[in-house]
């Protein structure tokens, strides 16, 4: 619907105060015997329904995002330890060190399973996709949502220290990672929960 923002009985409240997502600004819609007149709806009933089902590729919008955020995990790591962060130490020990260099590489790993496994499915969205590239939709909104965290986290651990500090692009970076597993409709349990129940339904096309 596309309620004018004067609409008798319509009202915008409250900020919302929320863990991440700090760059977005978020308020409550309050609708009290709010008249929407025929030509204010947006999307026919029933429409939604045939888009979801017919173009299930539309719900992994917000998957760029956050591999957006899985990148920059990553390059935070290693301009910190390599002392190319203002405010962060200057290189020192961290480069030489085979944990840290052991870390680095199995986040780069990560990343680039991520990466790929999300290339591919934003490449097979179509119209009425076959039944293995909607599960591979599902796996990659959980793969990607799941492994943004997962990358932040490591980074947080490897980078250690004043890493952590406010000032610093990673802290930002934790908090929006920890959001992508309560995105609807597609939450990681909810992907999981239909790629369990799909595949056992029938072969794959």
């Amino acid at each position: 619907m596309a309620i004018p923002g004067d609409a008798p009985g319509f009202s915008v409240s409250g900020d919302w105060n929320v863990l991440g997502m700090r760059g977005t600004v978020s308020n409550n819609l309050d609708f009290n015997d709010v008249f929407v007149p025929a030509n204010a709806e947006l999307l026919p009933s029933g429409l939604y329904y045939l888009a979801a089902r017919d173009w299930p590729h539309m719900f992994l919008t917000l998957c760029p995002t956050y591999m957006g955020i899985a990148r920059a995990a990553f390059s935070f790591t290693c301009q910190y330890l390599r002392g190319e962060v203002a405010g962060g130490p200057p290189a020192g020990a961290s480069l030489a060190s085979p944990v840290k260099q052991l870390a680095v590489a199995n986040m780069r790993i990560r990343l680039e399973q991520t990466e790929a496994l999300f290339q591919r499915a934003i490449g097979e969205a179509k119209h009425q996709p076959s039944k293995a590239e909607r599960l591979r939709a599902y796996a990659t909104q959980y793969t990607v949502m799941e492994n943004a965290n997962a990358l932040c986290s490591e980074a947080i651990r490897v980078c250690g220290g004043r890493a952590i500090f406010k000032s610093l692009r990673l802290e930002q970076l934790y908090r929006d990672s920890r959001c992508g597993s309560l995105m609807l409709p597609w939450t990681p349990d909810i992907c999981v929960e239909r790629l369990g129940a799909e595949s056992l339904e029938a072969p794959l096309e």
